[in-house]
């Protein structure tokens, strides 16, 4: 029974979320908050749809970039309360249409949100620090991951073409 191309998809995208939630999962053991940041950014950075996904994780990687940026600018102007998060996530909706980065608005948002959400008793800085460190080093991990799996495919195309020429 031969697997039709959505079905290989399929496969190939649980085999990416599998090896960037077990990558995420070590670095969590090792260092929790940057690790817990880290794996849900893996996740949001891998793309299910292998035909833009090289495309698609560099435009989420530059939206959570933006959304870390203005998330640790917003604790340089006040402390972090529900009017600073919702500057925060404006200012990452325009800056994403600025940026032509449209189809990630909604991770910038996500990113913003995830550094400016605060756990009490643990200072602000390290806090923003941890998360946008986590966020960028998960991002980083997805794009190597869809990078990697985008290229063993490419090559394993080139090689049933040799075979069968």
């Amino acid at each position: 029974m031969e697997m039709t191309q959505r079905q290989r998809s399929l496969l190939l995208y649980i085999a990416e979320c599998v090896a960037g939630t077990a990558i995420g999962f070590y670095i969590y053991s090792v260092y929790p908050t940057i690790g817990a940041w880290c794996l849900i950014s893996i996740i949001l950075v891998l793309a299910p749809d292998r035909k833009d996904a090289m495309t698609l994780a560099k435009t989420r990687i530059k939206a959570n970039l933006v959304g870390a940026v203005i998330g640790l600018i917003i604790f340089f102007i006040h402390p972090v309360n529900l009017l600073m998060i919702c500057i925060g996530i404006t200012s990452s909706i325009i800056a994403c249409e600025l940026l032509k980065l449209q189809p990630a608005t909604r991770s910038a948002a996500i990113a913003v949100l995830i550094i400016t959400m605060h756990e009490s008793g643990k200072h602000f800085w390290n806090v923003a620090l941890e998360r946008a460190g986590g966020v960028l080093a998960g991002c980083v991990i997805g794009m190597l991951i869809t990078w990697s799996f985008h290229a063993i495919i490419i090559r394993s195309k080139k090689a049933i073409r040799k075979i069968g020429k």
